[in-house]
């Protein structure tokens, strides 16, 4: 693993924030092309991307210090060490949706229309951030005796599964599968992208070995009663707007 890429002078460029920053730059991309061809406006849409990407790593931040908070009580200083890793991805989903359609409706925007817009693009910038991931060595999986891939920074020198990089390549098929679909109905990309992550999401969590947290029922980790929770959202919200039928869209 390469959680430090190179310097430069004084400067430490580290591979986990790189590729989040990476994966914002293509993910607003991908946003910004989506808009032309809606006819929303591109500037309003970065806009959008860019404070929704901060409240997003807020709550990512924020969840993992929760997760780690005796850690964190003791050695103080590393709260804002971002660049470092420790980041999770549901709380930065959670925050980032609740100030999404907070700024959406005080710019008078049609909510579903908009998601429908920059979704495909938020999967591509999780599967290439998923990626850092991978090369700080945070994130890693159970051990395996045959196969797998040895993290240096977990010091036991045992081969582990690599869910970032499953969790990375089934959230890019995703981003394609999204890229590729002609919604339906407003806020079709939306459910179907709440639906389909929450379900991988709660598959992979079976295999993941870092520290997850309480487990409920001696079995579920709280990213998988979230991913149970968001499941149950998209069901709704398929409920309440997929049945209408009248409203298209060209998301």
């Amino acid at each position: 693993m390469h959680p430090e890429l190179f310097k430069l002078g004084p400067l430490t460029v580290y591979s986990y924030g790189l590729f989040v920053a990476l994966g914002f730059l293509a993910g607003s991309f991908v946003a910004s092309y989506r808009a032309k061809k809606t006819g929303i406006s591109p500037e309003k849409v970065m806009d959008l991307n860019i404070y929704t990407f901060i409240a997003g790593i807020l709550g990512a931040r924020l969840f993992y210090i929760l997760t780690e908070f005796k850690y964190y009580l003791q050695h103080p200083g590393e709260i804002l060490k971002i660049w470092e890793g420790g980041l999770v991805f549901y709380g930065g989903l959670l925050l980032g949706l609740l100030f999404f359609f907070w700024y959406i409706k005080k710019q008078k925007l049609d909510a579903l229309s908009v998601a429908d817009i920059i979704i495909p693009g938020v999967a591509l910038g999780q599967a290439i951030g998923r990626l850092g991931c991978f090369m700080r060595g945070c994130c890693y999986g159970k051990e395996v005796e045959t196969w797998g891939i040895v993290f240096p920074d977990i010091g036991d020198k045992i081969p582990h599964i690599p869910t970032q990089l499953y969790e990375s390549g089934a959230v890019l098929l995703i981003f394609c599968f999204l890229m590729k679909k002609k919604a339906k109905y407003k806020g079709e990309i939306l459910v179907l992208y709440l639906f389909l992550y929450a379900g991988i999401r709660f598959f992979i969590e079976f295999f993941r070995g870092d520290e997850r947290g309480p487990v409920f029922l001696n079995t579920f980790s709280v990213s998988q009663v979230i991913s149970l929770g968001i499941i149950l959202l998209a069901v709704y919200l398929r409920r309440k707007y997929g049945g209408r039928g009248k409203t298209k869209t060209n998301a």
